[in-house]
Protein backbone atom coordinates (compact mmCIF):
# COMPACT_ATOMS: atom_id res chain seq x y z
CA UNK A 1 0.00 0.00 0.00
CA UNK A 2 3.01 2.25 1.26
CA UNK A 3 4.36 1.82 -2.33
CA UNK A 4 1.43 2.44 -4.46
CA UNK A 5 0.74 5.69 -2.11
CA UNK A 6 4.83 6.58 -3.38
CA UNK A 7 3.76 5.98 -7.10
CA UNK A 8 1.12 8.27 -7.46
CA UNK A 9 3.09 10.98 -6.28
CA UNK A 10 6.07 10.19 -8.63
CA UNK A 11 6.82 11.21 -12.16
CA UNK A 12 5.73 9.47 -15.16
CA UNK A 13 9.47 8.63 -15.89
CA UNK A 14 9.99 7.72 -12.44
CA UNK A 15 6.90 5.24 -12.11
CA UNK A 16 8.50 3.89 -15.02
CA UNK A 17 11.53 3.42 -13.90
CA UNK A 18 10.48 2.01 -9.95
CA UNK A 19 8.43 -0.23 -11.67
CA UNK A 20 10.84 -2.00 -13.96
CA UNK A 21 12.91 -2.01 -10.89
CA UNK A 22 10.37 -4.37 -9.22
CA UNK A 23 9.91 -6.30 -12.10
CA UNK A 24 14.00 -6.72 -12.68
CA UNK A 25 15.15 -6.14 -9.23
CA UNK A 26 17.77 -3.46 -9.64
CA UNK A 27 19.85 -3.68 -6.30
CA UNK A 28 21.17 -0.55 -4.35
CA UNK A 29 23.80 -0.28 -1.71
CA UNK A 30 21.38 -0.07 1.37
CA UNK A 31 17.40 0.15 0.12
CA UNK A 32 15.46 2.39 2.11
CA UNK A 33 12.15 3.57 2.83
CA UNK A 34 10.59 7.29 3.06
CA UNK A 35 9.55 10.00 1.19
CA UNK A 36 11.69 12.18 2.69
CA UNK A 37 10.51 15.72 4.92
CA UNK A 38 10.92 18.97 4.67
CA UNK A 39 14.75 20.38 6.59
CA UNK A 40 14.19 20.41 10.23
CA UNK A 41 14.13 23.82 11.44
CA UNK A 42 15.13 21.92 15.16
CA UNK A 43 18.85 23.01 15.11
CA UNK A 44 19.58 19.91 14.51
CA UNK A 45 22.79 20.03 11.84
CA UNK A 46 22.39 18.73 8.48
CA UNK A 47 24.87 18.03 5.28
CA UNK A 48 23.31 20.20 2.26
CA UNK A 49 24.42 18.64 -0.76
CA UNK A 50 24.51 20.48 -3.83
CA UNK A 51 23.36 19.71 -6.84
CA UNK A 52 21.44 16.32 -7.34
CA UNK A 53 22.51 16.75 -11.41
CA UNK A 54 20.53 14.06 -12.97
CA UNK A 55 17.23 12.36 -12.86
CA UNK A 56 16.78 8.46 -13.06
CA UNK A 57 15.97 7.36 -16.73
CA UNK A 58 15.72 10.90 -18.29
CA UNK A 59 18.31 12.22 -20.20
CA UNK A 60 21.64 11.51 -18.88
CA UNK A 61 23.29 8.34 -16.88
CA UNK A 62 26.43 9.93 -16.12
CA UNK A 63 24.97 12.99 -14.30
CA UNK A 64 22.69 10.79 -12.71
CA UNK A 65 25.37 8.86 -11.01
CA UNK A 66 27.33 11.58 -9.59
CA UNK A 67 24.87 12.60 -6.12
CA UNK A 68 24.57 8.68 -5.48
CA UNK A 69 28.19 8.18 -6.04
CA UNK A 70 29.05 10.49 -3.18
CA UNK A 71 26.28 8.74 -1.02
CA UNK A 72 27.68 5.85 -1.04
CA UNK A 73 30.85 7.55 0.22
CA UNK A 74 28.87 9.13 3.22
CA UNK A 75 27.28 5.59 3.70
CA UNK A 76 30.57 3.90 3.41
CA UNK A 77 32.50 6.32 6.15
CA UNK A 78 29.04 5.67 8.40
CA UNK A 79 28.57 9.73 8.05
CA UNK A 80 26.40 10.35 11.34
CA UNK A 81 24.80 13.78 10.85
CA UNK A 82 21.39 14.35 8.86
CA UNK A 83 21.71 14.82 4.73
CA UNK A 84 20.01 16.99 2.55
CA UNK A 85 19.82 16.81 -0.81
CA UNK A 86 18.99 19.79 -3.09
CA UNK A 87 18.58 18.98 -6.65
CA UNK A 88 18.95 20.48 -9.95
CA UNK A 89 14.88 20.28 -10.83
CA UNK A 90 12.39 23.14 -9.82
CA UNK A 91 9.37 22.33 -8.05
CA UNK A 92 7.09 22.09 -10.96
CA UNK A 93 9.34 19.63 -12.44
CA UNK A 94 7.47 16.32 -13.19
CA UNK A 95 10.82 14.13 -12.14
CA UNK A 96 11.21 15.86 -8.84
CA UNK A 97 8.45 14.07 -7.75
CA UNK A 98 10.79 11.15 -7.80
CA UNK A 99 13.88 12.36 -6.60
CA UNK A 100 13.70 11.57 -3.44
CA UNK A 101 12.35 7.66 -3.20
CA UNK A 102 15.82 7.23 -6.25
CA UNK A 103 18.55 8.54 -3.85
CA UNK A 104 17.40 7.34 -0.37
CA UNK A 105 17.89 4.08 -2.04
CA UNK A 106 21.51 4.61 -2.00
CA UNK A 107 21.23 7.02 1.44
CA UNK A 108 18.57 5.44 3.51
CA UNK A 109 17.42 7.73 5.73
CA UNK A 110 18.06 10.92 3.41
CA UNK A 111 16.14 13.42 5.59
CA UNK A 112 15.04 15.36 3.18
CA UNK A 113 15.05 16.06 -0.90
CA UNK A 114 14.50 19.78 -2.06
CA UNK A 115 14.11 21.63 -5.25
CA UNK A 116 16.03 24.03 -7.60
CA UNK A 117 15.40 27.29 -5.45
CA UNK A 118 16.98 29.68 -8.16
CA UNK A 119 15.54 29.71 -10.71
CA UNK A 120 12.72 32.26 -9.86
CA UNK A 121 15.37 34.13 -8.10
CA UNK A 122 18.08 35.20 -10.33
CA UNK A 123 16.36 36.47 -13.46
CA UNK A 124 18.45 34.85 -16.67
CA UNK A 125 18.38 38.03 -18.38
CA UNK A 126 19.90 40.90 -17.03
CA UNK A 127 17.07 43.24 -18.53
CA UNK A 128 14.58 41.60 -16.40
CA UNK A 129 13.96 43.64 -13.12
CA UNK A 130 12.09 40.60 -11.86
CA UNK A 131 8.98 40.97 -9.39
CA UNK A 132 8.89 44.11 -6.77
CA UNK A 133 9.71 43.15 -3.72
CA UNK A 134 11.85 40.37 -4.64
CA UNK A 135 15.96 40.20 -4.15
CA UNK A 136 16.66 40.26 -7.93
CA UNK A 137 14.21 43.50 -8.09
CA UNK A 138 16.41 45.11 -5.69
CA UNK A 139 19.75 44.30 -7.23
CA UNK A 140 18.73 45.15 -10.53
CA UNK A 141 17.52 48.83 -9.29
CA UNK A 142 20.96 49.02 -8.13
CA UNK A 143 22.55 48.89 -10.94
CA UNK A 144 20.28 49.41 -14.02
CA UNK A 145 20.20 46.83 -17.15
CA UNK A 146 22.84 48.61 -18.80
CA UNK A 147 25.60 48.07 -16.14
CA UNK A 148 24.68 44.59 -15.64
CA UNK A 149 24.45 43.72 -19.25
CA UNK A 150 27.84 45.40 -19.53
CA UNK A 151 29.19 42.91 -17.26
CA UNK A 152 28.22 39.95 -18.67
CA UNK A 153 30.19 40.88 -22.06
CA UNK A 154 32.47 42.03 -20.30
CA UNK A 155 32.61 45.88 -21.34
CA UNK A 156 31.83 46.97 -17.98
CA UNK A 157 34.74 49.64 -16.49
CA UNK A 158 36.67 47.98 -14.01
CA UNK A 159 36.01 49.88 -10.66
CA UNK A 160 32.13 49.68 -11.32
CA UNK A 161 32.82 45.85 -12.31
CA UNK A 162 34.74 45.10 -9.23
CA UNK A 163 31.85 46.82 -7.56
CA UNK A 164 29.03 44.85 -8.82
CA UNK A 165 30.94 41.74 -7.96
CA UNK A 166 31.20 42.58 -4.36
CA UNK A 167 27.20 43.02 -4.35
CA UNK A 168 27.11 38.84 -5.92
CA UNK A 169 29.68 38.17 -2.83
CA UNK A 170 27.54 39.10 -0.02
CA UNK A 171 24.77 41.56 -0.45
CA UNK A 172 22.33 39.88 -3.33
CA UNK A 173 23.30 36.27 -1.73
CA UNK A 174 22.09 37.72 1.70
CA UNK A 175 18.76 39.19 0.39
CA UNK A 176 17.91 35.71 -1.56
CA UNK A 177 18.38 34.00 1.38
CA UNK A 178 16.27 36.62 3.45
CA UNK A 179 13.73 35.87 0.14
CA UNK A 180 13.98 32.10 1.15
CA UNK A 181 12.77 32.52 4.23
CA UNK A 182 9.64 34.77 3.49
CA UNK A 183 8.53 32.18 0.27
CA UNK A 184 11.07 29.29 0.95
CA UNK A 185 11.07 27.52 4.61
CA UNK A 186 12.25 24.92 3.86
CA UNK A 187 15.04 26.33 1.82
CA UNK A 188 15.85 28.65 3.87
CA UNK A 189 15.91 25.83 6.86
CA UNK A 190 18.73 23.75 4.53
CA UNK A 191 21.55 26.70 4.61
CA UNK A 192 20.14 27.76 8.20
CA UNK A 193 20.50 24.68 9.73
CA UNK A 194 23.66 23.07 7.56
CA UNK A 195 26.87 21.90 9.21
CA UNK A 196 28.20 22.06 5.50
CA UNK A 197 27.73 23.29 1.97
CA UNK A 198 28.75 20.33 -0.65
CA UNK A 199 28.67 21.18 -3.99
CA UNK A 200 29.08 17.71 -6.17
CA UNK A 201 30.70 16.83 -9.35
CA UNK A 202 30.71 18.70 -12.35
CA UNK A 203 31.76 21.29 -14.86
CA UNK A 204 29.34 24.24 -13.94
CA UNK A 205 31.49 26.60 -12.07
CA UNK A 206 32.95 28.13 -15.20
CA UNK A 207 32.15 31.65 -17.16
CA UNK A 208 33.77 31.93 -20.88
CA UNK A 209 33.92 28.45 -22.13
CA UNK A 210 33.35 27.87 -25.69
CA UNK A 211 32.65 31.75 -25.77
CA UNK A 212 29.46 30.74 -24.03
CA UNK A 213 28.96 34.43 -21.21
CA UNK A 214 25.81 33.68 -19.95
CA UNK A 215 27.05 34.53 -16.43
CA UNK A 216 22.95 35.15 -14.93
CA UNK A 217 21.35 31.90 -16.00
CA UNK A 218 24.30 29.85 -15.69
CA UNK A 219 27.40 30.67 -13.43
CA UNK A 220 25.57 32.59 -11.14
CA UNK A 221 22.82 30.63 -10.96
CA UNK A 222 24.74 27.39 -9.94
CA UNK A 223 27.12 29.07 -7.84
CA UNK A 224 24.72 30.43 -5.95
CA UNK A 225 24.18 27.52 -2.97
CA UNK A 226 28.25 28.74 -2.51
CA UNK A 227 27.70 32.32 -2.70
CA UNK A 228 24.67 31.99 -0.14
CA UNK A 229 26.72 29.43 1.90
CA UNK A 230 29.53 32.14 2.00
CA UNK A 231 27.68 35.15 3.02
CA UNK A 232 26.00 33.53 6.00
CA UNK A 233 29.19 32.22 6.97
CA UNK A 234 28.53 28.40 6.70
CA UNK A 235 31.90 26.21 5.80
CA UNK A 236 31.50 24.63 2.12
CA UNK A 237 33.65 22.33 0.06
CA UNK A 238 33.86 21.76 -4.04
CA UNK A 239 34.73 18.92 -4.99
CA UNK A 240 35.66 16.85 -8.43
CA UNK A 241 35.15 19.82 -10.27
CA UNK A 242 36.32 20.79 -13.61
CA UNK A 243 37.12 23.91 -14.12
CA UNK A 244 37.18 25.17 -18.14
CA UNK A 245 36.90 28.98 -18.18
CA UNK A 246 36.99 32.10 -15.62
CA UNK A 247 36.54 34.67 -17.84
CA UNK A 248 36.87 38.54 -16.69
CA UNK A 249 34.80 39.73 -15.24
CA UNK A 250 33.39 36.28 -13.83
CA UNK A 251 36.71 35.94 -11.87
CA UNK A 252 36.18 38.77 -9.72
CA UNK A 253 32.84 36.60 -8.46
CA UNK A 254 34.57 33.43 -8.19
CA UNK A 255 38.07 33.70 -7.23
CA UNK A 256 36.98 34.54 -3.62
CA UNK A 257 34.30 32.49 -3.91
CA UNK A 258 37.09 29.74 -4.78
CA UNK A 259 39.11 31.00 -1.98
CA UNK A 260 37.27 30.75 0.69
CA UNK A 261 36.40 27.40 0.06
CA UNK A 262 37.28 24.86 3.03
CA UNK A 263 38.62 23.15 0.08
CA UNK A 264 38.10 22.74 -4.14
CA UNK A 265 38.95 19.48 -5.50
CA UNK A 266 39.49 18.72 -8.90
CA UNK A 267 38.96 15.56 -10.57
CA UNK A 268 41.48 15.67 -13.45
CA UNK A 269 44.88 17.23 -13.12
CA UNK A 270 44.60 19.92 -15.80
CA UNK A 271 41.91 22.02 -13.52
CA UNK A 272 44.27 21.88 -10.99
CA UNK A 273 47.10 23.69 -13.54
CA UNK A 274 44.14 25.90 -14.86
CA UNK A 275 43.44 27.21 -11.77
CA UNK A 276 47.28 27.27 -10.71
CA UNK A 277 47.53 29.80 -13.99
CA UNK A 278 45.20 31.70 -12.71
CA UNK A 279 46.72 32.64 -9.78
CA UNK A 280 43.94 31.14 -7.38
CA UNK A 281 45.04 30.75 -4.37
CA UNK A 282 43.25 27.75 -1.98
CA UNK A 283 42.90 26.67 1.11
CA UNK A 284 43.11 22.83 0.20
CA UNK A 285 43.04 21.52 -3.30
CA UNK A 286 44.48 18.37 -5.22
CA UNK A 287 42.88 15.52 -7.36
CA UNK A 288 39.47 13.85 -6.01
CA UNK A 289 37.68 11.46 -8.24
CA UNK A 290 34.64 12.09 -9.86
CA UNK A 291 31.90 10.62 -7.33
CA UNK A 292 30.55 8.77 -10.27
CA UNK A 293 33.66 6.00 -9.71
CA UNK A 294 31.43 4.79 -5.99
CA UNK A 295 28.09 3.68 -7.54
CA UNK A 296 27.44 0.21 -7.08
CA UNK A 297 23.83 0.13 -8.02
CA UNK A 298 22.97 -2.78 -10.40
CA UNK A 299 20.16 -4.29 -12.19
CA UNK A 300 21.22 -7.90 -12.69
CA UNK A 301 17.99 -9.24 -14.22
CA UNK A 302 17.83 -6.85 -16.82
CA UNK A 303 21.61 -7.33 -18.13
CA UNK A 304 20.96 -11.06 -17.60
CA UNK A 305 18.04 -11.36 -19.93
CA UNK A 306 19.68 -8.90 -22.30
CA UNK A 307 22.57 -11.13 -22.92
CA UNK A 308 20.60 -13.91 -23.74
CA UNK A 309 18.13 -11.71 -25.74
CA UNK A 310 21.45 -11.07 -27.78
CA UNK A 311 23.24 -14.09 -27.45
CA UNK A 312 26.03 -12.01 -25.75
CA UNK A 313 28.74 -13.97 -23.50
CA UNK A 314 30.43 -12.90 -20.32
CA UNK A 315 33.25 -10.89 -21.42
CA UNK A 316 32.68 -11.11 -24.86
CA UNK A 317 31.20 -8.17 -26.33
CA UNK A 318 32.28 -4.66 -26.14
CA UNK A 319 30.41 -1.51 -25.62
CA UNK A 320 30.79 1.89 -27.82
CA UNK A 321 29.58 5.02 -26.89
CA UNK A 322 29.16 7.82 -29.77
CA UNK A 323 29.05 11.54 -28.82
CA UNK A 324 27.89 14.20 -31.67
CA UNK A 325 28.43 17.49 -31.83
CA UNK A 326 25.22 18.74 -32.30
CA UNK A 327 23.31 16.61 -30.13
CA UNK A 328 24.49 18.51 -27.25
CA UNK A 329 23.42 22.06 -27.99
CA UNK A 330 25.34 25.23 -26.88
CA UNK A 331 28.92 25.31 -26.49
CA UNK A 332 29.36 22.68 -28.17
CA UNK A 333 27.32 22.93 -31.13
CA UNK A 334 28.46 25.86 -32.21
CA UNK A 335 31.89 25.05 -32.28
CA UNK A 336 32.09 21.54 -33.84
CA UNK A 337 31.64 21.56 -37.35
CA UNK A 338 29.48 19.60 -39.51
CA UNK A 339 32.42 17.89 -40.97
CA UNK A 340 34.46 17.39 -37.87
CA UNK A 341 31.16 15.81 -36.53
CA UNK A 342 31.46 13.43 -39.62
CA UNK A 343 35.00 12.57 -38.91
CA UNK A 344 34.39 11.63 -35.56
CA UNK A 345 31.36 9.19 -36.71
CA UNK A 346 34.00 7.96 -39.29
CA UNK A 347 36.20 6.98 -37.11
CA UNK A 348 33.95 5.02 -34.49
CA UNK A 349 32.14 3.56 -37.96
CA UNK A 350 36.09 1.97 -39.09
CA UNK A 351 36.89 1.12 -35.48
CA UNK A 352 33.71 -1.46 -35.35
CA UNK A 353 34.35 -2.66 -38.35
CA UNK A 354 37.65 -3.27 -37.97
CA UNK A 355 36.88 -4.45 -34.85
CA UNK A 356 34.80 -6.88 -35.54
CA UNK A 357 36.61 -8.23 -38.62
CA UNK A 358 40.22 -9.16 -36.11
CA UNK A 359 38.29 -10.35 -33.33
CA UNK A 360 34.28 -11.52 -34.69
CA UNK A 361 33.40 -10.51 -31.28
CA UNK A 362 29.95 -8.27 -31.16
CA UNK A 363 29.29 -4.45 -30.31
CA UNK A 364 26.53 -3.00 -28.60
CA UNK A 365 26.17 0.48 -29.43
CA UNK A 366 24.62 2.21 -26.47
CA UNK A 367 23.68 5.84 -25.18
CA UNK A 368 25.27 7.82 -22.31
CA UNK A 369 22.36 10.79 -23.12
CA UNK A 370 19.25 10.29 -24.45
CA UNK A 371 19.71 12.99 -26.90
CA UNK A 372 22.34 10.87 -28.97
CA UNK A 373 19.87 8.25 -30.07
CA UNK A 374 18.90 8.83 -33.09
CA UNK A 375 22.01 10.30 -34.46
CA UNK A 376 24.23 6.99 -33.27
CA UNK A 377 21.72 5.11 -34.86
CA UNK A 378 21.69 7.84 -38.02
CA UNK A 379 25.13 8.35 -38.22
CA UNK A 380 26.91 5.49 -36.82
CA UNK A 381 24.65 2.26 -36.88
CA UNK A 382 22.96 2.40 -40.26
CA UNK A 383 25.98 3.37 -42.66
CA UNK A 384 27.71 -0.06 -41.16
CA UNK A 385 27.96 -2.65 -43.97
CA UNK A 386 24.91 -5.28 -43.19
CA UNK A 387 27.87 -8.07 -42.71
CA UNK A 388 28.80 -5.56 -39.83
CA UNK A 389 25.38 -5.01 -38.13
CA UNK A 390 25.00 -8.65 -37.90
CA UNK A 391 26.95 -8.51 -35.02
CA UNK A 392 26.35 -4.70 -33.42
CA UNK A 393 22.90 -4.48 -31.39
CA UNK A 394 21.47 -1.19 -30.55
CA UNK A 395 19.88 -0.01 -27.78
CA UNK A 396 17.49 2.51 -28.67
CA UNK A 397 15.52 3.13 -25.51
CA UNK A 398 16.86 4.95 -23.15
CA UNK A 399 18.66 3.25 -20.04
CA UNK A 400 18.82 3.78 -16.34
CA UNK A 401 22.50 4.34 -14.76
CA UNK A 402 22.06 0.85 -13.14
CA UNK A 403 21.23 -1.18 -16.13
CA UNK A 404 24.06 0.68 -18.01
CA UNK A 405 26.53 -0.59 -14.38
CA UNK A 406 25.30 -4.40 -15.12
CA UNK A 407 26.26 -4.05 -18.28
CA UNK A 408 29.53 -2.66 -18.78
CA UNK A 409 30.28 -4.95 -15.85
CA UNK A 410 30.08 -7.88 -18.26
CA UNK A 411 31.56 -5.90 -21.09
CA UNK A 412 35.25 -6.97 -22.12
CA UNK A 413 35.67 -2.90 -22.35
CA UNK A 414 33.69 0.02 -23.03
CA UNK A 415 34.92 2.75 -25.65
CA UNK A 416 32.56 6.19 -25.18
CA UNK A 417 33.40 9.80 -26.51
CA UNK A 418 31.73 10.55 -23.18
CA UNK A 419 33.99 10.41 -20.11
CA UNK A 420 31.18 9.48 -17.17
CA UNK A 421 30.95 6.01 -19.05
CA UNK A 422 34.46 5.50 -18.95
CA UNK A 423 34.52 6.36 -15.18
CA UNK A 424 31.57 3.91 -14.77
CA UNK A 425 33.50 1.26 -16.44
CA UNK A 426 36.74 1.43 -14.43
CA UNK A 427 34.53 1.88 -11.75
CA UNK A 428 33.05 -1.21 -12.04
CA UNK A 429 36.84 -2.85 -12.86
CA UNK A 430 36.15 -2.86 -16.75
CA UNK A 431 38.67 -1.01 -19.10
CA UNK A 432 37.63 2.01 -20.56
CA UNK A 433 38.66 3.81 -23.70
CA UNK A 434 38.03 7.84 -24.25
CA UNK A 435 38.06 8.49 -27.93
CA UNK A 436 37.21 12.20 -27.11
CA UNK A 437 37.12 15.87 -29.15
CA UNK A 438 38.80 18.41 -27.09
CA UNK A 439 35.23 20.36 -26.89
CA UNK A 440 34.15 18.11 -23.86
CA UNK A 441 36.77 19.49 -21.69
CA UNK A 442 39.77 18.94 -19.69
CA UNK A 443 37.59 15.84 -17.16
CA UNK A 444 39.42 13.32 -19.52
CA UNK A 445 42.40 13.99 -18.70
CA UNK A 446 41.85 12.42 -15.14
CA UNK A 447 42.80 9.22 -17.14
CA UNK A 448 46.51 10.18 -16.83
CA UNK A 449 46.09 10.48 -13.28
CA UNK A 450 44.82 6.91 -12.93
CA UNK A 451 47.94 5.75 -14.86
CA UNK A 452 45.69 5.22 -17.80
CA UNK A 453 46.98 7.99 -20.17
CA UNK A 454 47.62 5.43 -23.06
CA UNK A 455 43.47 4.71 -23.26
CA UNK A 456 43.05 8.70 -23.91
CA UNK A 457 42.70 9.43 -27.11
CA UNK A 458 42.34 12.64 -29.16
CA UNK A 459 40.06 11.67 -32.06
CA UNK A 460 40.66 14.90 -34.18
CA UNK A 461 44.40 13.88 -33.17
CA UNK A 462 46.93 12.60 -36.75
CA UNK A 463 46.47 8.61 -36.68
CA UNK A 464 43.31 8.75 -34.28
CA UNK A 465 42.13 5.82 -35.92
CA UNK A 466 45.42 3.48 -35.63
CA UNK A 467 45.66 4.46 -32.50
CA UNK A 468 41.96 3.82 -31.36
CA UNK A 469 42.29 0.41 -33.03
CA UNK A 470 45.12 -0.16 -31.42
CA UNK A 471 44.68 0.46 -28.24
CA UNK A 472 41.42 -1.50 -28.36
CA UNK A 473 43.62 -4.99 -29.43
CA UNK A 474 45.74 -4.27 -27.39
CA UNK A 475 43.39 -4.79 -24.23
CA UNK A 476 41.69 -7.40 -26.01
CA UNK A 477 44.99 -9.53 -26.23
CA UNK A 478 45.49 -9.50 -22.67
CA UNK A 479 42.09 -8.48 -21.00
CA UNK A 480 43.67 -9.63 -17.47
CA UNK A 481 46.35 -7.51 -17.73
CA UNK A 482 44.46 -4.59 -18.50
CA UNK A 483 41.56 -5.35 -16.06
CA UNK A 484 44.23 -5.48 -13.22
CA UNK A 485 45.60 -2.46 -14.40
CA UNK A 486 42.09 -0.90 -13.52
CA UNK A 487 42.32 -3.04 -10.32
CA UNK A 488 45.28 -1.26 -9.11
CA UNK A 489 43.92 2.20 -9.36
CA UNK A 490 40.54 1.66 -7.68
CA UNK A 491 41.73 1.23 -3.94
CA UNK A 492 43.28 4.94 -3.72
CA UNK A 493 41.01 6.21 -5.82
CA UNK A 494 38.17 5.10 -2.86
CA UNK A 495 41.00 6.45 -0.30
CA UNK A 496 40.43 9.70 -2.05
CA UNK A 497 36.97 9.76 -2.18
CA UNK A 498 36.42 8.86 1.23
CA UNK A 499 39.04 11.18 2.58
CA UNK A 500 36.64 13.73 1.67
CA UNK A 501 34.17 12.86 4.37
CA UNK A 502 36.99 13.22 6.82
CA UNK A 503 37.56 17.11 5.58
CA UNK A 504 33.87 17.92 6.03
CA UNK A 505 33.50 16.47 9.37
CA UNK A 506 36.73 18.72 10.13
CA UNK A 507 35.10 22.05 8.89
CA UNK A 508 31.74 21.40 10.16
CA UNK A 509 29.81 24.16 11.95
CA UNK A 510 27.23 23.96 15.04
CA UNK A 511 24.25 26.27 13.54
CA UNK A 512 23.45 29.34 15.35
CA UNK A 513 20.66 28.74 17.85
Amino acid sequence: MLFMDRLNRFSRHTVTWLFAACLWGVSFPGAGAGQGTPASSSGDSHLLVTYSWGVPARSNIGDTAIAVGFFNLLRESRFESPVVAMTYQRADDPAFAGMHGYLEGYLPGLEATLPFPFVDLVNASPSEPGPPGSAWHAFHQRWGASTLRAFENGTLHATTAAAVAEDFLDRLPREIFEELERENQAAADAFRNAGFVMYTSGMVLNFGRSGHRNFYSYTLRNAMSLLVARALDIPYGINAHSFEAIDWPAGLVLRPLLEDAEFVYCRDPDSIEFLRQKGIELRRTGFRPDTTFFVEGLDEPWAESFKRTHGLGEREFIAVLTRSGHSQGGLVAKTVSAEREQAHMATIRGFIEEWIERTGKPVVICPEVRSEIPWMRKYVYEQLPPDVREHCVLIEDFWTTEQAYSLYRRAEMVVSMEMHSVIMALGIGTPGVLPEFMENGRKGTMLGELGLGDWYIDIDGPASDEALLDTALQIHRDPGAARERVDVALPGLRARGLGVIDDIRNAWRQPET
